[in-house]
């Protein structure tokens, strides 16, 4: 009997563990402080775009029809559910929308900035311009390409914008950002950011 309770408490164990580990991502209002992007490993993005909202005569459901019009509007020429309007709310003086992107290309082409997302392997073998050295997410040493995109089940994502990044996966190596956890840089609009991490 006592072997019995005790398979049975692991197996809830087990089950609990796995759910706890595949509980969706998702950018909240109340954690965003600036512009953040978060890349999941379904190849939907989700974006918050953090903007100032202190004058008297602003009106956030003035704000809100205007977005949902160009949503609509993009959406009639791209797909139905190319941009999903997630939110909008006030917090700390600030106007915080949050969108969902069925994938990075929409991201980029609605909000006109330069990011692509691709694998290592496909990224050795097209045109892209890589650079020579990427900083390690685990010690802060420089490390070549050759080390840096050898795993072939690495992703990488470029990004040209000043942004908080959140990818699903970890960081391994990265150019021109400052990491922030495991999973989160801080981009810059000078130079393109490129982000080496494991799904």
């Amino acid at each position: 009997m006592q072997k019995f309770l005790l398979y049975t408490v692991l197996v809830f164990c087990l089950i609990f563990t796995a759910g706890c580990k595949n509980k969706e991502r998702i950018i909240s209002v109340d954690e965003v402080k600036n512009n953040t992007i978060l890349v999941k490993n379904d190849g939907t993005v989700q974006s918050a775009t953090v903007e100032t909202f202190d004058k008297e005569y602003y009106n956030l459901d003035e704000l809100k029809t205007f977005i949902t019009d160009q949503i609509g509007k993009y959406n009639q020429t791209n797909g139905q559910d190319a941009i999903v309007f997630g939110s909008l709310d006030l917090k700390d003086g600030n106007a915080v929308l949050i969108l969902n992107y069925s994938n990075l290309e929409h991201y980029k082409t609605f909000n006109k900035v330069d990011a692509t997302l691709t694998t290592t392997v496909d990224a050795k073998s097209s045109n892209l311009e890589l650079p020579d050295v990427y900083v390690s997410a685990s010690d802060g040493a420089y490390a070549s390409p050759d080390v840096a995109l050898k795993n072939d089940k690495y992703k990488i994502l470029i990004v040209n914008e000043k942004t908080d990044v959140i990818v699903d996966g970890t960081v391994k190596y990265f150019t021109n950002a400052a990491l922030l956890s495991k999973s989160n840089l801080q981009t810059n609009s000078e130079e393109k950011s490129v982000i080496v991490y494991k799904p």
